[in-house]
């Protein structure tokens, strides 16, 4: 049986391009963390970004049981 593909990403930073599905962190300062300080980007509406599906998880977010590592378990990655 296939597993069924994830919808793409709410959401992404508009520095770091980290990903978020949640609605809350529209408009909100970005969790991430880079080389030791909390990102200074803001997350953004990323219906408008170009989206390529994860060629390890096919979209899925899944490889076996596992996370996917290469997209974060989002299935999908940022075109370019």
């Amino acid at each position: 049986m296939r597993a069924e593909r994830k919808p793409k990403p709410l959401a992404a930073c508009s520095v770091c391009r980290a990903l978020s599905n949640e609605r809350e962190n529209l408009n909100q300062r970005c969790n991430a963390t880079l080389h030791g300080r909390r990102c200074a980007g803001i997350y953004k509406s990323a219906l408008a970004y170009l989206w390529d599906p994860c060629e390890s998880c096919d979209a899925t977010g899944k490889v076996g049981s596992q996370t996917c590592p290469a997209c974060g378990g989002f299935g999908w990655r940022i075109y370019g």
